[in-house]
């Protein structure tokens, strides 16, 4: 049997959706991020060899791999509901269209967990829940979890890096507390984004 916990930790659970004028435009980010990647490949240009890295780090990467992060960024990041789990041992974050990001804390402070795809670990530092992924293929997710002193909203902000490209995307997302609603009220997400709901009883 697990042992009690030693330490308080801040209660997440509930459902959440997506606070869309809060949280970041990923295409607004995307142009951001590929700005700063051009000006980093112009500097290098500027440089004596069009291959060098930037102050001995990573190369930039190639323009497919580059795209090929933002974009993978863009798909862990898309998710308008969560729902989150919660008790004095475990958290699960459920997340609409992905897998659920798990912690399991006991009396420790980090957990690790290797799976088929890589290494996974968990922490709380104070009131934030991070998650760091390590998968085989060279990428690593960074989720920093947080909980607004009032409860009522959540942020969640990925980074995404790998070995091929110098430069990590990120991108927060803001998340406010929502009821679900009764099984006969069919609620759905509008390209207005707001949720738009109505009675299916006959």
């Amino acid at each position: 049997m697990p042992e009690l916990a030693e330490f308080e930790v801040v209660d997440m659970s509930g459902n959440w959706e997506k606070d869309y004028q809060q949280s970041d435009d990923f295409e607004t980010e995307f142009n951001l991020y590929m700005f700063d990647i051009q000006r980093r490949i112009n500097t290098q240009n500027d440089g004596l060899n069009n291959r060098a890295t930037l102050g001995g780090g990573a190369p930039i990467g190639s323009m497919e791999t580059i795209v090929g992060l933002a974009r993978f960024t863009e798909e862990i990041t898309r998710m308008p509901l969560l729902q989150i789990d919660q008790d004095r041992f475990r958290i699960k974050i459920g997340r609409e269209d992905d897998f659920a990001l798990l912690c399991e804390y006991f009396n420790r402070q980090t957990m690790i967990t290797e799976t088929p795809f890589g290494t996974e670990q968990c922490s709380w530092n104070g009131n934030q829940l991070l998650f760091f992924l390590t998968l085989q293929d060279g990428l690593r997710i960074y989720y920093q979890v947080t909980l607004s002193p009032d409860g009522r909203q959540l942020n969640i902000t990925t980074t995404v890096s790998s070995d091929t490209v110098s430069t990590p995307m990120t991108i927060s997302n803001y998340y406010r507390r929502f009821d679900v609603p009764d099984s006969n009220i069919d609620c759905i997400l509008t390209l207005t984004r707001n949720n738009v709901c109505r009675r299916t009883d006959n």
